[in-house]
């Protein structure tokens, strides 16, 4: 069995990658670092017998078809978890950052799952899944261009489940909250509570377990599930909370 994440040389992406491996996958990772991937890839190597990496550009067409020519074989899971953020005061922010964070996010994945349907790459009963964000119910005042395409991926998976339906191929989509990865804490304007923030590996394996049984949706941990709920009662309170903890520490930086 094949699992395939993008974003797959560190962070919640290495994470995914060694929590299926542990269950009896072959990981295939795909990132744009040579220097992360091989490190993890040797980690790797002690649970799964046959690991691979992809190095590619995914923000980029070449990337994107250089994926898809080296992905020749069926795949039962495929993670899209690459992603990079802007975060600063929107009307200030470089347009090109913000234009990089939805082509990366939002378009990437749309492109490469489009391509790997194209090519019937996915095995019957496989399993699409898109990292999202928690930001879809709480917002990210100072991240907007972010959560904008996080908010794409949420309407993507959803008219795309649908579509799959009679390959079957599921789809699922995770929202996760603040994650203690590298990635976080170069974006947070904050990083005094980082450990309270949710472990990649704890995620990886509540990722794993929806893809067993099959979710279409995961909001992993209570305390998120709890944000999500509460910013649903009271949207103009969450608002209220995550601009003062978000936006307001931020003041002029830029974080990119």
């Amino acid at each position: 069995m094949k699992c395939v994440v993008t974003g797959g040389a560190s962070g919640i992406g290495a994470a995914l990658l060694h929590s299926f491996a542990t269950q009896g996958y072959d990981p295939v990772g795909i990132d744009i670092n040579l220097q992360d991937a091989e490190v993890t890839s040797q980690s790797l190597a002690r649970f799964a017998d046959n690991v691979s990496f992809i190095v590619a550009d995914l923000a980029t067409d070449a990337g994107i078809q250089k994926t898809v020519d080296l992905l020749d074989f069926d795949i039962d899971v495929l993670i899209h978890n690459a992603g990079i953020n802007a975060v600063g005061r929107f009307e200030t922010l470089p347009l090109d950052k913000q234009q990089a964070v939805i082509g990366l996010n939002l378009l990437t994945p749309m492109l490469l799952t489009k391509a790997l349907l194209e090519q019937d790459r996915f095995k019957p009963h496989s399993t699409i899944v898109f990292m999202s964000s928690l930001s879809h119910f709480v917002s990210y005042p100072g991240a907007a261009a972010y959560a904008a395409s996080k908010d794409g991926l949420v309407a993507y998976a959803r008219n795309l489940s649908v579509a799959l339906a009679d390959k079957p191929v599921h789809v699922l989509t995770v929202y996760p909250g603040p994650t203690r990865t590298a990635h976080a804490h170069r974006y947070s304007p904050n990083n005094r509570r980082e450990r309270r923030r949710m472990r990649p590996e704890v995620l990886a394996k509540a990722i794993f377990a929806a893809v067993q049984t099959r979710q279409h949706h995961l909001i992993p941990g209570f305390n998120n599930r709890l944000a999500a709920f509460l910013s649903r009662r009271s949207p103009r309170l969450a608002e209220r909370v995550m601009r003062k903890a978000l936006l307001e520490p931020l003041g002029d930086r830029q974080l990119y």
